[in-house]
């Protein structure tokens, strides 16, 4: 039964691009829609507009030029049916390497799913024929800069991605690009943000080639006085249908925050996500809970530095 979930795990956390060219097969690396660090996760994934820190990558890489501090970010992830995610990211302001108004990242993530019982269609029970593993990874690097006095950024990322199932493995490059906007400057407390992911040429697993999980996000954050946020993404994936994310984010005594969104992915239970987080001095510690349904829950804990 488990070996049965967990082949379609990748969808159910992530389900926007099922089948790549109709019934031909699944869309690979589908796992890069998954939602990392535990303060956008229990935002519902809107992020595109908010990406000014270690997370940029995953969301928006132009978010790099408008990080205030150096950040590194750590989460574990534990999912239902024993998958679990790590996921880790840096970003480093530019000025203090004499590139003012820039930033760089760096980010490492991986999906595993434990050990799965090897069976066959003459041994179902798969006696004596041992265990075998599935991960995915993706490792990206990336740059942007400010322009026009500050007020829009541009940012691009190089990944590699790399899936392993048993002894069959596939891997590419793809690219991200990103723009990031600030409307402050024109009296609104706005911030618009665009991320392209996923660019890249096909890859081939086995005998077969797959596109890449293309998407578009379109996102805009408001803020209200300094401690309200709202928020607000649509993801557009090459193959499948506009997904909604919303946030909500109230933060008190500067030292702590709750929150609470809405994951339009999450076609396994209503989409509701919450979580909170505190910082204390340079550090800050978050958590998201996401339920599943039948299925079960998801618990994230992220810990942040900055310096």
């Amino acid at each position: 039964m488990k070996k049965f979930a967990l082949l379609f795990v990748p969808f159910i956390l992530a389900p926007p691009p099922l089948w790549a060219g109709g019934t031909e097969g699944a869309t690979p690396f589908n796992f890069l829609f998954l939602d990392a660090n535990a303060r956008p996760v229990a935002l519902g994934g809107a992020y595109a507009a908010l990406a000014t820190d270690a997370n940029a990558l995953l969301y928006n890489p132009a978010g790099l030029a408008n990080i205030a501090h150096h950040e590194i970010t750590f989460m574990h992830t534990e999912h239902f049916q024993g998958v679990t995610q790590e996921y880790g990211a840096l970003a480093i302001k530019g000025d203090p390497l004499g590139l003012p108004g820039s930033g760089f990242g760096l980010m490492v993530n991986t999906l595993g799913f434990g050990d799965i019982r090897r069976t066959t269609l003459s041994n179902p029970r798969g006696t004596g024929l041992g265990d075998f593993g599935i991960r995915d990874w993706a490792l990206s690097f990336g740059y942007a800069q400010r322009f026009w006095q500050d007020r829009i950024s541009l940012g691009i990322a190089a990944k590699y991605i790399r899936e392993e199932i048993d002894d069959i493995t596939a891997q590419t490059g793809a690219a991200d690009i990103g723009v990031l906007t600030n409307l402050e400057a024109y009296g609104f407390p706005v911030s618009l943000g665009l991320s392209i992911q996923n660019l890249g040429a096909m890859v081939k697993f086995q005998s077969k080639k797959e596109d890449l999980p293309l998407n578009v996000t379109l996102g805009a954050a408001y803020r209200v006085l300094e401690q309200g946020l709202f928020l607000l993404d649509l993801n557009q994936p090459k193959d499948g249908d506009i997904t909604v994310h919303a946030g909500a984010e109230y933060t008190f005594l500067k030292t702590a925050a709750l929150r609470l969104g809405y994951n339009g992915r999450n076609d396994a239970d209503t989409g509701i996500t919450a979580g909170g987080g505190v910082l204390l001095e340079r550090f800050s510690l978050d958590y998201a809970f996401v339920p599943f349904g039948d299925l079960g829950d998801s618990h994230r804990i992220s810990l942040s530095y900055r310096w």
